[in-house]
């Protein structure tokens, strides 16, 4: 039984296929988008029939998506290449495709739809996708926006206390700015009590936070605890967006 045939077969005769050219067949199969549409897959078959198989979208499944969403940050581009690397699937200029043996054509065509799906449907889940990852939303800004300022992440201001590690410092002299990205109460906790142990350690700093939620994302008590502690906060990430540039160029300018 040759791979067209062992997956008719296992979707019951529910699947067909259109050759588009010659050793690359379309394969239509009872598989949606969300609108309807059926998914963009393509067998590229090798002359020998026992060789290796790609599926692929041929470039149709980016293509549709930048009708309504672009892939065009670092953190929109991990969360694509996460996808991928996920499930198996390799691109190449735009083209999304994974390689199979004929036996394992079934699994390994599942497999591929439900990739693009994923992919297709970016736009819909972003929202949170991203929030679990601020932190690297964070890094990605700091290292694209504020490079003028020398960052250097998981910084030691005390050698003894390796425990105290700052998330990131800038190098503004005669006192650095470190910066500290916090998601939730543990991590509110513990910049608050590292600033206050560079403070008693004498060590000239300026502390900034950068808060996920301020208002949603911790207690009153952690509120107040940070608020007592830190020399800047910024309520949220796209607050830092806005303002950060502005913020960190004030500073310079004071202190030089």
């Amino acid at each position: 039984m040759n791979a067209l045939d062992m997956l008719k077969s296992e979707f019951n005769g529910h699947i067909s296929f259109r050759e588009k050219r010659p050793g690359i067949i379309q394969v239509l199969a009872p598989l949606f988008h969300e609108d309807g549409d059926m998914l963009d897959i393509f067998l590229d078959l090798p002359k020998a029939s026992d060789s290796r198989i790609r599926i692929s979208d041929h470039g149709l499944t980016l293509m549709r998506l930048s009708y309504v969403y672009d892939i065009d940050t670092p953190t929109k581009r991990r969360i694509f290449e996460r996808i991928l690397t996920e499930n198996g699937v390799a691109e190449d200029k735009g083209r999304l495709s994974m390689e199979t043996s004929p036996e394992h054509i079934y699994p390994a065509f599942l497999q591929f739809a439900q990739t693009i799906a994923k992919v297709s449907n970016m736009q819909l889940f972003k929202r949170e996708v991203v929030q679990s990852l601020f932190y690297e939303m964070l890094d990605d800004f700091i290292t694209s926006t504020l490079n003028l300022y020398q960052p250097e992440r998981d910084f030691l201001p005390n050698p003894e206390r390796k425990e105290l590690q700052v998330d990131w410092c800038f190098s503004l002299k005669p006192r650095p700015i470190f910066l500290y990205g916090v998601k939730d109460s543990s991590k509110s906790r513990f910049a608050a009590l590292a600033c206050r142990e560079f403070q008693i350690a004498k060590i000239p700093f300026r502390s900034v936070i950068v808060h996920e939620d301020f208002e949603n994302g911790l207690s009153k008590k952690d509120q107040a605890l940070i608020t007592n502690a830190a020399d800047k906060q910024f309520t949220s990430f796209p607050d830092f967006q806005q303002n950060a540039e502005e913020y960190f160029a004030r500073e310079a300018a004071l202190i030089q």
